[in-house]
């Protein structure tokens, strides 16, 4: 089984504002990478779930309808106490965490870069190799959804303020599982001027 945790509890410092509840498409940032985490879950019939932690409550970033698909897809909803430092968003993830999550992959909220197909894939490769790390990449350059094998729980619990899941990666790098991937699913939003310009491309 995997657990994907969706990072939803940062300081957003360089956007200034609650970045994941802009609007986007039909919906908001986190919405959106919610809708395609939970489709990539579907399309591979995966035994799988959705580990949300985030700065406010589910009906701040989620439609009614969405909410319902959210639960029915065994989607567990952790409101942070206010901001959090990456360590702590990665803590508050693991908590609750059932002897039979195997792996576990970790996915910035911002990530309006993902797919259905990208992630259903990187799943379907991670049920059939049983990696230690699954890590996508494009060319040299790697980003996530990394998914790490429960074996690196207490070096994951062992981080501390902004240090992320890449502290552990990277005391590994011959156990790396790597994931061709096309590189525009690392697109992120971090700041105004990056929001403006995906959106004046979907106009």
């Amino acid at each position: 089984m995997v657990r994907f945790v969706v990072m939803a509890a940062g300081l957003a410092t360089r956007m200034g504002k609650d970045k994941l509840a802009l609007p986007w498409k039909e919906s908001t940032v986190l919405a959106y990478v919610l809708q395609t985490v939970l489709g990539g879950i579907e399309l591979q019939q995966a035994h799988a779930e959705v580990f949300v932690v985030a700065r406010q409550p589910i009906e701040t970033y989620l439609s009614t309808k969405d909410i319902a698909r959210f639960k029915t897809l065994n989607g567990v909803w952790y409101q942070a106490p206010g901001p959090q430092p990456l360590a702590e968003t990665i803590k508050m993830g693991l908590q609750d965490l059932k002897t039979e999550v195997q792996w576990i992959g970790f996915l910035p909220g911002d990530q309006l870069g993902v797919s259905v197909p990208s992630l259903s894939a990187c799943l379907q490769e991670v049920f059939r190799t049983h990696p230690d790390f699954l890590v996508p990449m494009a060319g040299d350059k790697s980003g996530s959804p990394v998914f790490f094998h429960r074996r690196y729980l207490p070096e994951l619990l062992a981080l501390r303020g902004e240090q992320g899941g890449r502290e552990v990666l990277y005391r590994y790098p011959e156990r790396w599982s790597k994931f061709p991937v096309e590189e525009h699913l690392f697109q992120d939003v971090d700041t105004p001027e990056e929001y403006q310009a995906l959106l004046n491309l979907i106009v």
